[in-house]
Order: structure tokens, then C-alpha cells, then sequence
């Protein structure tokens, strides 16, 4: 009798242990979230991994996150789709690796656009946040953007002396991305579609003349290994780094958890957009010191290139127009919101 009620108590102890522990986990939840940077990769330290910690702490620690970085879980284009079948609850989504499912968002990172990646930044943010054309497309595609950046003007990176004059830019053969494409071909260059990291062989052997990107990633492509010319005024387009939750996961979290999301997603956005700004700085500055030519295009190229950029935008335009999609009014959308930050 005596071992039956002692086995009883126990039972009874770790009974109560039991519910009081599932009790615990009912109010805290842990979200994988996947992204395709190294760690060591601003877009990480300062992005992801910074928001991560953002929310945790704001959030009380009802939300925590287990974390699957460099495309441990799939490629920066399959992230998105990882997302909307809840393998992950949250996931960086590159916009112009969904241009199917987001194609408006496309609009702000169309050449000529993003000058100042602060303002630019802030301004895709906002509207990402209301009742926005671009906000739409997330949520028409399962997903709830949670913060968003865009890269530093993209500019010419080439293993050949800098282009200084629109001649000098045909027949080139140019990696570029989405609708970056549309002013490598508005310029009489060749734009050829290949993923960054078949960049520096190509580049190396000649077989790419170089390439359209933010300076910001160059050195994570080992590209200034290749390089002997980089333009630091030129607007030749941008990308949209965007971090989503799935929407179910979201809608189904409460309030305050919500907003501390919300709270996590303004300072994030802020703060890395500040980051981006720097590393333009910090690139620049080893590249000098690399030797590689780091120039500035002259007024009157500045110029020339700019009817260029407006050709580009009515490709754009006319390949929405095709799809039933307002391109023009996303578009207006996104200047004035960036005209609003300026």
C-alpha cells in the first residue's frame, strides 16, 4: 500500500509537470526561419538574424526561432514557396527571384529608380505596410511581409576599362537579374541570365564582359578577383530583399505578438538600410586599395544614360500592361512614396 501511494503521488507530480509545461509552450512558439545568406553576411548579421532578435525580445520570448541560414532548407528562389507550405514559417524572399508571383514589386527596383537606399528603402517598406498594389501581391501569394530593404543602386562591374560613352556599352555581354535585363538590352548590350556564383568564371575566362550589381555584393561573389572597373553613380536598377511570414502563422498570432512583429519590422528596415549605406562605403574603399578603377560617370554621361533608364521602364511597363497588370499605377505608387521620404 505504502509503494502504491508513494507510485500514485509521483504519478500525480509528473502529471502536474506534464501541464504545466504544455501550459508554457501553449503561449510560446518557435518558427523556423530560412534564408539563403552566410552568417557572416550583413544581410544576415544585420537582417535576418538582427530582426530574429528583435522580435524574441519584444515579443516577451512568446516568439522564438530556430534558424536555417545559407540555404540550408532551399534556394534563395525556392524560399518563398517554403514559406507559403509552412516548412517555414518565416523566409527571405529576393523580389526579383518571384517575378511570377510578384511582379509589381518589380517596380521599385526598375532602373533609375533607387538613388538613395535609405529613402528607397523606407519607401517600399510603407508600402509594403498599406493598402498598396505591391503589399497585395504578398498577400494574395499566402505570405505577410514582415521587413523590407533595397539594395544599393546597381552599377557597372566589368573586366575591361569603364564604359564612358553609350558606344562603348554594345555588344557587351552582361550577367543581369529580372528586370535589370531591360536596360542592359535599352543600352545595346548583351544581357545574359546566370546565376552569381557562374559570374566569376565567366568574367574570368572572358565569356562574360561583366555584370549589373550592387556593389555591396561583389566581394561575397569573389568578383573583385575579376574585376578591373566599377561605376559608383550610376542607377541601374536594384533588388528587393524582403523578409515574409506565412500567413496562416501570422493571422493565427495574437496581438502582441503582432505588433511586436510590426515594431521588429520598422527598426529592421531602418537599421539595415543604414547598414547598406555603409557598405557601399566599406566596398568602395577595399576596392581603391585593390586597385581596381572605382570612377564616377561624368554629367554628360549621367545624361545620356538617362533616356536609357526611361526605356527600360516603358519595356516594363508594356510587359505588364501584357499580363493585365497596372504597372503604371505601382509605379506612381512608388514614387510618391519616395518622394514623400526625400
Amino acid at each position: 500500500m505504502q509503494l502504491s501511494r508513494i507510485t500514485g503521488n509521483l504519478f500525480k507530480i509528473l502529471l502536474c509537470a506534464v501541464l504545466i509545461t504544455g501550459s508554457t509552450l501553449a503561449f510560446s512558439k518557435q518558427l523556423i526561419l530560412a534564408d539563403s545568406f552566410p552568417t557572416s553576411h550583413w544581410l544576415s548579421k544585420d537582417g535576418t538574424v538582427w530582426w530574429m532578435h528583435r522580435v524574441e525580445k519584444l515579443s516577451g520570448g512568446d516568439l522564438t526561432f530556430q534558424h536555417f541560414p545559407a540555404g540550408q532548407l532551399a534556394k534563395a528562389s525556392e524560399l518563398l514557396q517554403k514559406v507559403q507550405d509552412n516548412v517555414a514559417q518565416a523566409g527571405y524572399v529576393g523580389t526579383g527571384y518571384a517575378s511570377a508571383e510578384l511582379p509589381l514589386n518589380n517596380a521599385p527596383m526598375l532602373p533609375g529608380q533607387v538613388d538613395d537606399v535609405v529613402a528607397a528603402s523606407q519607401a517600399y517598406w510603407k508600402l509594403l505596410k498599406s493598402d498598396s498594389l505591391m503589399r497585395k501581391e504578398f498577400i494574395n501569394a499566402g505570405v505577410v511581409p514582415v521587413y523590407a530593404i533595397l539594395l544599393p543602386p546597381y552599377q557597372m562591374v566589368l573586366n575591361r576599362p569603364p564604359a564612358m560613352s553609350l558606344a562603348a556599352f554594345k555588344g557587351l555581354k552582361l550577367r543581369t537579374t529580372g528586370s535589370i535585363a531591360l536596360v542592359a538590352e535599352a543600352l545595346g548590350a548583351s544581357p545574359v541570365n546566370m546565376a552569381s556564383p557562374e559570374s566569376y568564371l565567366a568574367m574570368q575566362r572572358g565569356t562574360l564582359d561583366g555584370t549589373v550589381l550592387s556593389v555591396t555584393s561583389v566581394e561575397p561573389y569573389k568578383l573583385n578577383e575579376v574585376t578591373k572597373s566599377i561605376s559608383t553613380n550610376g542607377k541601374f536598377g536594384s533588388f528587393g530583399i524582403t523578409v515574409v511570414m506565412n500567413a496562416d502563422t501570422y493571422n493565427n498570432l495574437s496581438q502582441k505578438d503582432k505588433n511586436a512583429i510590426a515594431k521588429a519590422g520598422d527598426e529592421t528596415t531602418t537599421h539595415l538600410a543604414q547598414v547598406a549605406q555603409e557598405q557601399v562605403k566599406i566596398a568602395l574603399s577595399h576596392f581603391r586599395q585593390q586597385g581596381l578603377k572605382v570612377y564616377e560617370f561624368p554629367p554628360k554621361m549621367l545624361k545620356a544614360l538617362q533616356p536609357k533608364y526611361e526605356q527600360a521602364q516603358t519595356m516594363w511597363l508594356k510587359r505588364m500592361d501584357e499580363r493585365g497588370l497596372d504597372g503604371k499605377e505601382a509605379l506612381k505608387e512608388y514614387r510618391d512614396a519616395l518622394a514623400a521620404e526625400q
